[in-house]
């Protein structure tokens, strides 16, 4: 005879977050076109997840499109128990259509710039975790949008940009993207965290080979190679 040990359930998934969270889109198609008033689309499990969550983070596409058309009956920038949104939550598991759909929604409804607990945005995660089409679909945003929401430069709790976070995850094709972004200026390049650390000074203490090479590499930058931490100490 097996002993099965107790598992805390999951509170506050309902019928809605259960058909959203597994892809039924028929189902949700379903949920949202009856008024019915005790239909609740905004239930949260004890992580702080909603249906709209859980489906940008297991990448159900079809489910996500329907939630937006019905956005506002939908809470797009709830947060869970981490500080993530939505839209984060694709971001750093890169489902690329999923957070298509989102930046087309974002000039009234979903804010890009949300911090999770540790002060990243969407897009820091996006970099953090390299993945490149998500990052690509924020730059072309940024240049054909017009849209000045993103904070392009945003800095976490420690003070990383974006671009750190990239450098010292070793995340090449990533770092190559931001370098060459029209957005990336010299005082973006040598910006420093809370410790006084630039990006390459980053991308030198981990030993990143590939994108130390890519910052001396580059030719349209002014990288100041010998910018000292708050101890002192250059790479």
């Amino acid at each position: 005879m097996f002993f099965v040990p107790f598992q805390k359930a999951k509170v506050g998934k309902n019928a809605s977050y259960w058909a959203c969270a597994n892809g039924h889109k028929d189902v949700v198609k379903l949920l949202l076109n009856i008024s019915h008033p005790n239909i609740e689309l905004n239930a949260r499990d004890n992580c702080g997840y909603t249906a709209l969550m859980d489906a940008c983070s297991i990448g159900h596409k079809d489910v996500v499109q329907l939630l937006l058309d019905h956005s506002k009956r939908i809470e797009l920038n709830a947060r869970n128990t981490a500080g993530m949104t939505a839209l984060m939550l694709a971001c750093r598991k890169g489902y690329k259509d999923v957070v298509q759909l989102l930046l087309g929604h974002s000039d009234k409804e979903i804010d890009l710039n949300t911090r999770d607990n540790d002060g990243c945005t969407g897009f820091t995660l996006a970099c953090q975790n390299g993945e490149k089409d998500v990052v690509k679909l924020f730059l072309s945003f940024l240049d054909h949008s017009g849209n000045k929401n993103l904070e392009f430069n945003a800095k976490d709790y420690v003070g990383r940009t974006a671009l750190m976070s990239a450098c010292e995850n070793g995340e090449t094709d990533i770092v190559k993207l931001l370098l060459n972004h029209s957005s990336t200026k010299e005082d973006y390049l040598n910006a420093q965290n809370k410790c006084g650390e630039t990006a390459f000074m980053i991308a030198c203490q981990k030993g990143h080979k590939d994108v130390v090479k890519l910052f001396l590499d580059h030719s349209e930058s002014n990288i100041q190679v010998n910018t000292r931490d708050i101890f002192g100490d250059t790479v």
